[in-house]
């Protein structure tokens, strides 16, 4: 708040809708649904809605992360072994 950046406060067990999880991400509805489906974000059932808690959102988005980062350092590792000069 002291940088002027914006934040949000949520209660830490707020669950969100599909919409809202996907738009937290940045990714499309389709793509959220999917890695629900694959296991690789966790959810629960409300009738025929899918609620995602805010912790699993957000721990699903660090993991995302660290693989993103891990993935960029193989891909630096690989051009400098080639010595394509990145």
């Amino acid at each position: 708040m002291s940088q002027g950046k914006p934040f949000t406060l949520m209660p830490a067990d707020h669950e969100l809708s599909t919409v809202e999880a996907a738009n937290f991400l940045n990714v499309s509805r389709p793509f959220l649904i999917r890695e629900i489906d694959a296991g690789r974000l966790a959810c629960r059932k409300v009738g025929t809605h899918r609620r995602i808690a805010f912790s699993d959102l957000e721990a699903y988005s660090l993991r995302m992360r660290s693989d993103q980062e891990a993935a960029l350092d193989e891909m630096t590792r690989n051009a400098d072994e080639l010595g394509l000069g990145y």
